[in-house]
């Protein structure tokens, strides 16, 4: 049997539930909202400036390339003590150090037209003075380095500008040589050894001609970046460490 109310408290009942109803509304059609944490905002990292070597891809010739109105030369400060004619010094100081010593040995002879030769870089900058003084295709192989013998030149032309106020420039008389010239003639070509038939060395003098300069011009030598340099009283030898062109290529 049900219980019995009375009607007063039905109509209490149904107001209440009324007033209920009318302050609290279900949405039972609506998606449920979904709260997740934000992921942590990282900070960006600074990335190193890559260093731009020049190129080792194959080539048929070697890279010759022009600079065409150079910078002003600034005045930057070499404080490295002259070269006396006769002496060799190296980078750090060492007066005793042989070249090989100081840059590695000539790994092999780079032959014309071979792999290695095509690797070779030339730069005509109009601020050097190159010598070219052999014929026909050969003319061209003083202005013929390793890749990293361009940016040491380019230092030093603008050395030698800043320290002579422009009236000497620097002079190139040789850089890489297929003829074998380096050594005495009557040698066997086998036997021949020079950082030129690499193109890792080059003879630099001054323009004008000036012996008394190269002592000093040894020390800027230095200053620009080449690894060891040599007074030979008619010129300056310097030469730089770098690996073999006759390595990239496997010879």
């Amino acid at each position: 049997m049900f219980p019995r109310f009375s009607s007063r408290g039905l109509i209490v009942a149904a107001l209440f539930i009324l007033m209920t109803a009318a302050c609290v509304r279900f949405d039972l059609a609506a998606h449920p909202v979904i709260v997740a944490d934000a992921p942590a905002t990282r900070t960006p990292q600074p990335q190193p400036t890559p260093v731009v070597w020049p190129t080792f891809s194959p080539r048929s010739t070697p890279m010759v390339f022009q600079v065409v109105n150079p910078a002003p030369a600034p005045a930057p400060a070499c404080t490295f003590p002259v070269v006396v004619a006769g002496q060799h010094i190296s980078a750090d100081g060492d007066t005793e150090i042989s070249e090989s010593g100081a840059v590695g040995r000539m790994a092999c002879q780079i032959k014309r037209d071979s792999c290695a030769f095509n690797r070779l870089v030339g730069k005509v900058d109009p601020s050097i003075i190159f010598k070219q003084e052999e014929t026909g295709p050969y003319a061209v192989e003083d202005l013929l380095v390793h890749p990293a013998m361009v940016q040491p030149l380019t230092r030093l032309s603008k050395l030698v500008q800043a320290e002579w106020d422009g009236a000497v420039q620097l002079r190139v008389t040789d850089a890489y040589d297929s003829l074998l010239s380096h050594d005495p003639p009557e040698s066997l070509p086998a036997d021949r050894y020079s950082l030129h038939y690499e193109g890792r060395a080059a003879d630099l003098t001054t323009w004008p001609v000036d012996t008394s300069l190269y002592p000093r011009l040894c020390a800027l030598a230095v200053c620009a970046g080449f690894d060891w340099v040599h007074n030979e009283a008619t010129h300056c030898h310097a030469s730089i460490r770098a690996a073999s062109l006759c390595q990239s290529c496997g010879n």
